[in-house]
């Protein structure tokens, strides 16, 4: 009888796909497109490329992403056909295409900067407004569109936006909405919005400063009133 370990498939290679996984490996893809095989072998046909893509599919090398023509690459170094578990890797996929049309949103921004002390159940993507949603993506993520698209600072590969984007955007308003519509769980997102609303319903403001591998600044100002009731100074 056979076990599940014979129904993976065998990741022997043809020697003509060697140098297209060594070009992989060496580069430490976690995604791979059809350019990035002719950027191995540039002697190959784009027809050649996508039968080099299929081929590494079948042999447990490369896996789908849910974006057409992306596929995650599995290193030899997974010792087996198994994907990665990125959570962000959908996202990763898409942004291979279109690298400004989405972002980590609301709770999984923070998250990402290390604001949360958890990741969302379910992800937020933050979409352009014009911007066509892939099927793909909207299997995976909850997806918000806005307009402008934020200022942001790459994170892990990603293009999360910046801390004083980010809390200028947490309105106590913004995340109720959120969480009614089951865009976030109510467990998340409402405490920088809190205090940013209680700054506004007192005259002061917040101010963010964050630097990655520096850390984050937040300077509160608030005005100083005398025993009349009178603003004084700041």
């Amino acid at each position: 009888m056979g076990t599940a370990l014979d129904e993976l498939p065998g990741r022997a290679i043809p020697s003509w796909l060697a140098d297209v996984v060594q070009a992989f490996e060496l580069d430490a893809r976690r995604l791979v497109t059809v350019e990035n095989v002719l950027a191995a072998r540039p002697e190959l046909s784009p027809s050649t490329a996508r039968h080099a893509l299929a081929q590494l599919v079948r042999r447990g090398w490369l896996a789908p992403t849910g974006i057409r023509g992306t596929y995650e690459f599995i290193p030899g170094a997974a010792a087996g056909p198994y994907p990665s578990g990125d959570p962000w890797l959908v996202l990763r996929a898409e942004l291979e295409h279109h690298p400004t049309a989405f972002h980590p949103g609301a709770t999984a921004a923070a998250w990402l900067r290390g604001y949360a002390q958890r990741s969302p159940h379910r992800q937020l993507v933050v979409a352009a407004a014009d911007t066509r949603i892939p099927r793909g993506l909207a299997a995976v993520y909850r997806v918000l569109r806005t307009s402008p698209a934020p200022a942001h600072d790459q994170i892990d590969g990603l293009p999360v936006p910046t801390a004083p984007e980010l809390f200028a955007g947490l309105t106590l308003r913004h995340v109720r909405t959120l969480i009614r519509r089951g865009k976030l769980r109510s467990r998340g997102g409402i405490g920088l919005a809190s205090v940013r609303q209680f700054m506004q319903q007192h005259d002061g403001r917040v101010e963010i400063e964050s630097q990655e591998d520096v850390g984050t600044t937040v300077t509160v100002r608030m005005p100083l009133v005398d025993p009349h009731g009178q603003t004084s100074r700041n």
